[in-house]
């Protein structure tokens, strides 16, 4: 399980928010690009797998509550 590289957000929903933003930094990281490049360049359906994929790195599991 990787460490969270994220710690901007604070407050009530910091935790998801830093989470997410970790989750794209490592999605990004294996580029040569910045995180918003990579946005702009990654075809939607193929962000939406690295996320989930990075999301489970960091020990975290999308559920249904």
């Amino acid at each position: 399980m990787n460490k969270l590289t994220c710690d901007t957000f604070g407050g009530e929903k910091a935790e998801a928010y830093n989470v997410l933003m970790s989750a794209f930094e490592h999605c990004a990281k294996g580029t040569d690009k910045s995180i918003y490049s990579w946005l702009e360049k990654i075809p939607k359906t193929s962000m939406v797998c690295h996320l989930v994929d990075a999301l489970e790195t960091f020990g975290y599991e999308i559920k249904k509550t």
